[in-house]
């Protein structure tokens, strides 16, 4: 091995892999390296691919007035829509607890797409002047089939020229898969 690009200069392991749509733990290959036994193409994702990021907590920025004023039961508290500064953020719903007009407790209600770690939202209640100001902390979301690199015409016995995370089934044509490593 090690005498073309792409292939492992030495292995300690090797495991016999079938293709799947499942990006699931049970099917993470842990940047691998692949053989294709028998060619064809093969779709995988690459070692490291990451999918769209995903809200996971709302923090006050922590200055005077970030938990804003004018909010109200009547107006509701579930499911209250949200602003944001994000130019790609979008869809974020929370709920909310109040004391004396301002909010008290926030939770994420749906999480939205397209928020990057650090943005500012504000609670957007109608009657309120929409002032309460929260931080979102985001974390990388997993990939998804979408993030599939397709390699076409891959040679019988040979290594895919890349480090791989996921084989997946739709695309694929080759098979005697087995992970390196």
């Amino acid at each position: 091995m090690g005498q073309y690009a792409g292939q492992p200069d030495f292995a300690t392991r090797a495991v016999s892999i079938t293709k799947s749509d499942d990006i699931i733990p049970d099917k993470f290959l842990d940047g691998a390296a692949i053989f294709v036994g028998a060619g064809g193409n093969l779709n995988v994702i690459m070692a490291g691919t990451t999918g769209a990021s995903t809200v996971t907590e709302l923090v006050s920025p922590g200055y005077s007035g970030s938990n804003g004023s004018g909010y109200t039961a009547a107006a509701g508290l579930i499911g209250v829509a949200t602003d944001t500064n994000s130019a790609a953020g979008a869809g974020l719903t929370v709920d909310i607890t109040l004391k004396d007009g301002a909010v008290a407790t926030i939770a994420i209600n749906a999480a939205g797409s397209g928020y990057l770690n650090g943005d500012l939202i504000s609670v957007a209640q109608p009657g309120s002047d929409g002032n309460a100001l929260f931080r979102v902390a985001a974390a990388p979301g997993p990939p998804v089939i979408a993030d599939g690199v397709l390699f076409s015409n891959i040679a019988d016995a040979s290594f895919v020229p890349v480090i791989v995370d996921y084989v997946l089934d739709t695309g694929t044509t080759c098979g005697k898969l087995v992970a390196v490593y």
